[in-house]
Protein backbone atom coordinates (compact mmCIF):
# COMPACT_ATOMS: atom_id res chain seq x y z
CA UNK A 1 0.00 0.00 0.00
CA UNK A 2 1.15 3.83 -0.68
CA UNK A 3 -0.19 6.81 0.25
CA UNK A 4 -1.92 7.45 -2.62
CA UNK A 5 -4.35 3.96 -1.52
CA UNK A 6 -4.87 6.10 1.50
CA UNK A 7 -8.14 8.61 1.42
CA UNK A 8 -7.69 11.58 1.51
CA UNK A 9 -8.26 12.15 5.00
CA UNK A 10 -5.69 9.76 6.06
CA UNK A 11 -2.68 10.80 4.19
CA UNK A 12 -0.05 12.41 6.48
CA UNK A 13 0.46 16.05 4.67
CA UNK A 14 -3.51 16.43 4.35
CA UNK A 15 -4.00 15.70 8.15
CA UNK A 16 -1.16 18.19 8.85
CA UNK A 17 -3.20 21.06 6.47
CA UNK A 18 -6.38 19.84 8.85
CA UNK A 19 -4.96 18.94 12.00
CA UNK A 20 -1.52 20.81 12.58
CA UNK A 21 1.79 18.82 12.84
CA UNK A 22 0.97 18.07 16.74
CA UNK A 23 -2.20 15.59 15.80
CA UNK A 24 0.28 13.63 13.65
CA UNK A 25 1.98 10.54 15.01
CA UNK A 26 5.68 9.64 14.82
CA UNK A 27 4.91 7.31 12.09
CA UNK A 28 3.16 10.02 10.21
CA UNK A 29 5.86 12.82 10.95
CA UNK A 30 8.74 10.42 9.46
CA UNK A 31 6.38 9.55 6.08
CA UNK A 32 6.00 13.46 5.80
CA UNK A 33 9.72 13.81 6.57
CA UNK A 34 10.74 10.96 4.00
CA UNK A 35 8.27 11.89 1.47
CA UNK A 36 8.45 8.61 -0.88
CA UNK A 37 9.69 5.30 -0.08
CA UNK A 38 12.47 3.61 -1.92
CA UNK A 39 12.47 0.48 -4.39
CA UNK A 40 9.85 -2.09 -3.64
CA UNK A 41 9.07 -0.27 -0.07
CA UNK A 42 6.69 2.08 0.23
CA UNK A 43 7.20 5.19 2.71
CA UNK A 44 4.43 4.14 4.85
CA UNK A 45 6.18 0.22 5.24
CA UNK A 46 9.39 2.52 6.12
CA UNK A 47 8.45 4.75 8.43
CA UNK A 48 6.61 1.80 10.53
CA UNK A 49 9.69 -0.31 10.11
CA UNK A 50 11.21 2.77 11.70
CA UNK A 51 8.78 2.97 14.44
CA UNK A 52 8.60 -0.46 15.54
CA UNK A 53 12.36 -0.07 15.59
CA UNK A 54 12.78 3.21 17.16
CA UNK A 55 9.84 3.42 19.23
CA UNK A 56 10.52 7.18 20.69
CA UNK A 57 12.07 10.29 19.69
CA UNK A 58 14.67 9.48 22.32
CA UNK A 59 15.63 6.00 20.70
CA UNK A 60 14.99 7.18 16.72
CA UNK A 61 17.56 10.31 18.02
CA UNK A 62 20.08 8.19 19.17
CA UNK A 63 20.57 6.33 16.18
CA UNK A 64 23.59 6.94 13.80
CA UNK A 65 23.31 7.36 10.35
CA UNK A 66 23.91 3.97 9.82
CA UNK A 67 21.87 2.56 12.23
CA UNK A 68 19.13 4.50 10.52
CA UNK A 69 20.68 2.78 7.03
CA UNK A 70 19.97 -0.89 8.38
CA UNK A 71 16.12 -0.15 8.13
CA UNK A 72 14.84 -2.00 4.19
CA UNK A 73 14.01 1.42 2.13
CA UNK A 74 16.73 3.64 4.07
CA UNK A 75 19.76 4.91 2.11
CA UNK A 76 21.72 7.33 2.99
CA UNK A 77 19.87 10.20 1.73
CA UNK A 78 16.95 9.56 3.79
CA UNK A 79 18.75 8.92 6.95
CA UNK A 80 20.31 12.22 6.44
CA UNK A 81 16.59 13.63 6.01
CA UNK A 82 15.62 12.07 9.45
CA UNK A 83 19.00 12.94 11.43
CA UNK A 84 18.40 16.55 10.18
CA UNK A 85 15.10 17.24 10.79
CA UNK A 86 15.71 15.74 14.61
CA UNK A 87 18.33 18.35 15.00
CA UNK A 88 16.25 21.22 14.25
CA UNK A 89 14.07 20.13 16.96
CA UNK A 90 17.33 20.17 19.28
CA UNK A 91 18.10 23.32 17.93
CA UNK A 92 14.42 24.79 18.94
CA UNK A 93 14.91 22.96 22.14
CA UNK A 94 18.50 24.73 22.95
CA UNK A 95 17.10 28.14 21.83
CA UNK A 96 14.18 28.04 24.18
CA UNK A 97 16.44 27.04 26.84
CA UNK A 98 19.59 29.17 26.44
CA UNK A 99 19.89 31.66 28.85
CA UNK A 100 21.51 34.65 27.01
CA UNK A 101 18.72 37.11 27.92
CA UNK A 102 18.43 35.90 31.49
CA UNK A 103 20.55 34.50 34.34
CA UNK A 104 20.84 31.43 35.93
CA UNK A 105 19.57 31.08 39.14
CA UNK A 106 19.60 27.71 40.38
CA UNK A 107 20.75 24.03 39.27
CA UNK A 108 17.83 23.16 37.47
CA UNK A 109 18.30 26.37 35.35
CA UNK A 110 21.19 25.25 34.69
CA UNK A 111 20.49 21.44 33.51
CA UNK A 112 17.80 22.66 31.37
CA UNK A 113 20.90 24.62 29.53
CA UNK A 114 22.98 22.11 29.62
CA UNK A 115 20.42 18.69 29.15
CA UNK A 116 20.15 20.09 25.21
CA UNK A 117 23.57 19.45 24.07
CA UNK A 118 24.60 16.35 26.10
CA UNK A 119 21.79 14.40 27.28
CA UNK A 120 21.43 11.72 23.89
CA UNK A 121 25.48 11.65 23.60
CA UNK A 122 27.04 7.88 23.19
CA UNK A 123 30.52 8.88 24.71
CA UNK A 124 30.81 11.18 27.75
CA UNK A 125 31.53 15.00 26.39
CA UNK A 126 32.67 17.75 28.68
CA UNK A 127 31.22 21.10 27.90
CA UNK A 128 32.13 24.61 29.21
CA UNK A 129 29.72 27.16 29.83
CA UNK A 130 31.08 30.59 29.97
CA UNK A 131 29.43 32.96 31.85
CA UNK A 132 29.39 36.98 32.76
CA UNK A 133 29.11 38.57 36.06
CA UNK A 134 25.59 38.42 36.10
CA UNK A 135 25.59 34.18 35.19
CA UNK A 136 24.61 35.07 31.36
CA UNK A 137 26.06 32.41 28.95
CA UNK A 138 28.89 35.62 27.06
CA UNK A 139 29.61 32.73 24.34
CA UNK A 140 28.76 29.67 22.62
CA UNK A 141 29.31 26.45 25.03
CA UNK A 142 32.60 24.62 23.80
CA UNK A 143 32.87 21.03 24.41
CA UNK A 144 36.30 20.97 26.04
CA UNK A 145 36.85 16.89 25.65
CA UNK A 146 35.50 13.45 24.73
CA UNK A 147 35.86 10.73 26.96
CA UNK A 148 36.05 9.47 30.26
CA UNK A 149 36.98 12.26 33.11
CA UNK A 150 40.45 11.24 33.67
CA UNK A 151 43.83 13.39 34.17
CA UNK A 152 45.04 12.09 30.30
CA UNK A 153 41.92 13.87 28.74
CA UNK A 154 41.61 16.92 30.68
CA UNK A 155 43.45 20.06 31.49
CA UNK A 156 43.20 22.80 33.01
CA UNK A 157 44.59 24.67 30.53
CA UNK A 158 42.32 24.04 28.10
CA UNK A 159 39.11 24.81 30.11
CA UNK A 160 40.61 28.63 31.03
CA UNK A 161 42.20 28.87 27.28
CA UNK A 162 38.48 28.85 26.28
CA UNK A 163 36.82 30.79 29.55
CA UNK A 164 39.98 33.27 28.95
CA UNK A 165 39.04 33.80 25.53
CA UNK A 166 35.32 34.47 26.17
CA UNK A 167 36.12 37.23 28.76
CA UNK A 168 34.19 34.57 31.06
CA UNK A 169 34.01 36.04 35.08
CA UNK A 170 32.35 32.30 36.25
CA UNK A 171 32.12 29.65 34.11
CA UNK A 172 30.08 26.29 34.55
CA UNK A 173 31.10 22.79 33.53
CA UNK A 174 28.97 19.75 32.12
CA UNK A 175 29.48 16.31 31.23
CA UNK A 176 26.77 13.55 30.58
CA UNK A 177 27.18 9.60 31.80
CA UNK A 178 25.51 7.71 28.96
CA UNK A 179 25.47 4.78 32.09
CA UNK A 180 22.17 6.35 32.68
CA UNK A 181 23.01 7.08 36.51
CA UNK A 182 24.19 10.85 37.27
CA UNK A 183 26.35 9.82 40.69
CA UNK A 184 29.52 11.67 39.90
CA UNK A 185 32.43 9.35 39.49
CA UNK A 186 36.01 9.67 41.64
CA UNK A 187 37.68 11.28 38.18
CA UNK A 188 34.38 13.55 37.73
CA UNK A 189 35.02 14.96 41.75
CA UNK A 190 38.97 15.13 40.61
CA UNK A 191 38.60 17.02 37.65
CA UNK A 192 36.10 19.50 39.34
CA UNK A 193 38.43 19.90 42.54
CA UNK A 194 41.42 20.82 40.17
CA UNK A 195 39.28 23.22 37.99
CA UNK A 196 37.90 25.16 40.82
CA UNK A 197 41.66 25.41 42.62
CA UNK A 198 42.87 26.56 39.55
CA UNK A 199 39.84 29.17 38.88
CA UNK A 200 40.14 30.70 42.39
CA UNK A 201 43.91 31.38 40.99
CA UNK A 202 42.75 32.49 37.58
CA UNK A 203 39.81 34.80 39.00
CA UNK A 204 37.04 33.04 37.17
CA UNK A 205 35.10 31.34 39.48
CA UNK A 206 33.68 27.25 38.92
CA UNK A 207 30.27 27.27 39.91
CA UNK A 208 28.93 24.15 39.28
CA UNK A 209 29.63 21.15 37.56
CA UNK A 210 26.80 19.28 36.70
CA UNK A 211 26.32 15.40 35.54
CA UNK A 212 23.67 15.20 32.86
CA UNK A 213 21.59 11.90 32.06
CA UNK A 214 18.85 10.79 30.04
CA UNK A 215 16.58 11.33 32.84
CA UNK A 216 18.13 12.91 35.92
CA UNK A 217 21.28 15.28 37.01
CA UNK A 218 23.47 15.72 39.72
CA UNK A 219 24.54 18.97 41.38
CA UNK A 220 28.44 18.25 41.95
CA UNK A 221 28.14 21.68 44.19
CA UNK A 222 25.95 19.99 45.71
CA UNK A 223 26.73 16.62 46.07
CA UNK A 224 30.46 17.65 47.23
CA UNK A 225 29.66 21.15 48.70
CA UNK A 226 33.31 20.96 50.71
CA UNK A 227 35.45 20.88 47.29
CA UNK A 228 33.87 24.76 46.62
CA UNK A 229 35.08 26.07 49.72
Amino acid sequence: MTIQDLPKSERPRERLESLGCVSLSLRELLEIVMAKGSGNSSVLTVAQDLVSKYPSLESLHQASLKDLQQIKGVGFAKAAQIQAALELGRRLHLESTKPLSKSIFNVLEAYKMCSGYLRHKKKEHLMLFCLDSRMRLCSEPEVISIGNLVGSLIHPREVFEAAIKAHAAQMLLAHNHPSGSSTPSDPDIEVTKQIYDAGKLMGIELVDHIVVCADEYTSIREFAPDLFD
